[in-house]
């Protein structure tokens, strides 16, 4: 028997700056860390894990790029991510993915109306109080020709505020601010003003009613007719959508 010559490859290790943040990542999802708790100072996490200060330091650097940690004076504090920032992370990786119109329609499609019928059974006087005074921006923006892009992503936003269910707020903030480019283009208030406002008092008041039914119908159709707007814009509902220009 003969021994054959065998190479083994390096063993692939992780940068130890980010088995750091990992560590600190399972924590904070365990709840052995929670928001508004404070982490060890740089020397003693330093300590614990057996590593030098700068790659603490790195490891941090990757949690706060996260939200997962604030600055509290000199300290740092464990903290919620907000929706901003997960749809930061979120977005970029729906534009290297060519995510298409479409395809960010086709969830979008069923995320607002599902958005509407939550806000019909959890609508506080509150958030309805913040529609109303947003429909009437609305209209009277319309009236004077203004622009209505900012009102409109308002009032979904508005929505799903409305609604109170974090993990749907979460999952189309990073869609939604993928779509802003595409409201800008395809919304033309000569043509589509008018229903917009429409749709939007409709929903409204089903939700003031607390009429599902109605909320998620009139949500629907203002979602098939904004994607029919896009598309009489002369836009490729097949093409990927480009990055929002700030």
């Amino acid at each position: 028997m003969t021994q054959r010559d065998h190479q083994f490859a390096k063993l692939k290790r992780p940068p130890a700056y980010k088995v750091v943040a990992d560590e600190l990542i399972k924590a904070i999802a365990k709840k052995a860390l929670r928001p508004g708790d404070l982490l060890p100072i740089e020397g003693e996490l330093a300590e614990q894990f057996g590593v030098n200060r700068s790659t603490v330091r790195e490891g941090i650097r990757y949690l706060e790029q996260s939200g997962l940690v604030t600055r509290k004076g000199k300290r740092l504090m464990v903290s919620r991510p907000s929706y901003q920032v997960l749809a930061d992370q979120f977005c970029p990786a729906l534009i290297v993915h060519d995510v298409s119109f479409l395809e960010l329609w086709t969830v979008t499609l069923e995320l607002e109306p599902l958005a509407a019928r939550l806000a019909s059974e959890k609508a506080t006087p509150e958030i309805l109080a913040t529609l109303e005074a947003n429909l009437n921006d609305t209209k009277a923006a319309l009236a004077r020709g203004d622009d209505l892009v900012q009102l409109d992503i308002e009032f979904h936003e508005l929505l799903a505020e409305a609604a109170d269910n974090k993990a749907l707020s979460i999952s189309r903030s990073a869609l939604a601010r993928l779509f802003y480019p595409a409201y800008r283009t395809g919304m033309f208030p000569e043509t589509s003003g008018e229903r917009l406002v429409m749709a939007h008092e409709i929903i409204l008041n089903a939700i003031r009613e607390h009429d599902t039914e109605r909320a998620t119908e009139w949500m629907y159709k203002h979602m098939v007719d904004f994607k029919r707007g896009y598309e009489l814009a002369g836009l490729d509902v097949l093409s990927p959508l480009p990055w929002r220009e700030e």
